[in-house]
């Protein structure tokens, strides 16, 4: 049996924890900055209202980058307007929300590319630079 207590979105209109979870946010920022130091707040866990949610997602804003990954259902990476502080949502195939995070990082992990999915697409590369090499060897065995 699993003993986590997971709060879901609450239902009353204010929980009093937007303040406090900005504040979080500011300090995990400076500890970023100061000591290399990544973290993450796992939204489902807070008592939050769907005003609060919304009321936070405002605060953050959209700064230059987002990221859209489809792998069982869509995740969606959004860099907030405060460098550093980023957005993550997973939904599920019927686009129910599963997970909201806030990381605090230079680039969050599920957008760096994985050695072994490097080691994988440098076998493929090699495979297709041998293939145009080839191609380019023989031009008039090329299609029109």
């Amino acid at each position: 049996m699993n003993d986590e207590i997971i709060f879901m979105t609450s239902d009353a209109s204010h929980t009093g924890n937007l303040t406090p979870l900005v504040h979080e946010i500011r300090h995990a920022l400076f500890q970023l900055i100061e000591a290399g130091k990544e973290s993450s707040i796992d939204l489902r866990r807070l008592p939050l209202s769907p005003q609060e949610e919304h009321q936070l997602e405002t605060f953050l804003g959209y700064g230059e980058v987002k990221a859209d990954i489809q792998a069982l259902g869509d995740t969606v990476l959004i860099e907030s307007r405060f460098s550093g502080v980023w957005l993550e949502t997973h939904y599920n195939q019927t686009s129910d929300i599963l997970g909201k995070y806030v990381h605090i990082c230079i680039c969050p992990q599920l957008i760096k590319a994985q050695h072994q999915d490097m080691s994988f697409s440098l076998s493929q590369l090699e495979i297709a630079v041998d293939a145009l090499s080839k191609s380019n060897e023989n031009p008039d065995n090329q299609e029109s």
